[in-house]
């Protein structure tokens, strides 16, 4: 009986101690990453100004500090020689100019920063012209979509020409977060019906469609930040940076874009 009761203590000590072994805390030191710059870059032919948003990255687990770059020169220059300079804001980190591009022309962004100098190029495509914009009534609404009305767009594609664009949707002024693109390769020369997926509008609603063309180079760098931070194109994929036209690798993007609109309302 008594060797009975001691081997059920034993047990119950080696049970113990390899609970115990299991709860070790593991140690993982993770190394400070050196900031890296980041431009956002944007030229309109109309309406918003030059804008360039300077910062840097921070570490994994500081998600409350803005890293934002003040001092730097920035310059857009155009093909023809003609130079603009742009400003820093009140807000730190933000330089902008009332200045916009025409079609045909290239761009090329300037910055310099820190003892570095940082450019990109980009050209302003001719516009994607938006034939008409029609409301319909999802009568078999996808298991994602709300019931209500999805916003149809039609654009003129031109014939013998490669078209890139990034689409906006606006409900009752209020900018969807989605991140729409477009190219034409199956498309080329036709109307196409492009459709809003993730946007519902009721009767009374506004919805304003923007477009907005750019070259290739733009639309690449749009399309692969699209893969990794939008519903519609995530995948399982590794993680990765997007393709970025600028060099000295620095992150962001620089997107020369003509701009064209049209609104309906919802009846």
């Amino acid at each position: 009986m008594i060797k009975f009761k001691l081997n059920k203590i034993l047990l119950f000590l080696l049970s113990a101690f390899m609970m115990s072994s299991c709860e070790d805390v593991i140690d993982i030191k993770l190394n400070n990453i050196e900031p890296q710059i980041v431009i956002e870059a944007t030229l309109y032919n109309q309406l918003q100004p030059a804008t360039v948003i300077i910062t840097k990255t921070t570490d994994f687990f500081d998600t409350l500090t803005l890293n934002t770059v003040s001092g730097a020169e920035v310059l857009i220059s155009d093909n023809k020689g003609n130079t603009v300079s742009l400003a820093e804001t009140d807000s730190a980190g933000v330089y902008q100019a009332n200045y916009f591009g025409e079609t045909g022309k290239t761009y090329t962004l300037t910055v310099k920063t820190e003892g570095e100098i940082y450019t990109a190029h980009a050209e302003m495509k001719p516009p994607i012209k938006i034939d008409s914009l029609a409301a319909k009534f999802r009568t078999n609404p996808l298991p994602f979509q709300e019931q209500g009305y999805g916003i149809m767009c039609y654009l003129n594609d031109s014939i013998n020409y490669k078209e890139y664009a990034k689409l906006e949707i606006y409900k009752n002024q209020r900018r969807s977060h989605e991140i729409y693109l477009f190219e034409d390769t199956y498309t080329d020369g036709n109307q196409y019906e492009y459709k809003f997926y993730n946007e519902t509008f009721q009767v009374g609603d506004t919805a304003v469609v923007l477009v907005l063309s750019c070259d290739k180079d733009v639309y690449e760098y749009l399309y692969t930040y699209a893969e990794i931070t939008s519903d519609t194109f995530r995948d399982s994929g590794t993680p990765y940076n997007p393709t970025s036209n600028i060099t000295n690798g620095a992150l962001g993007y620089f997107g020369v874009f003509y701009l064209t609109g049209s609104m309906i309302i919802v009846k």
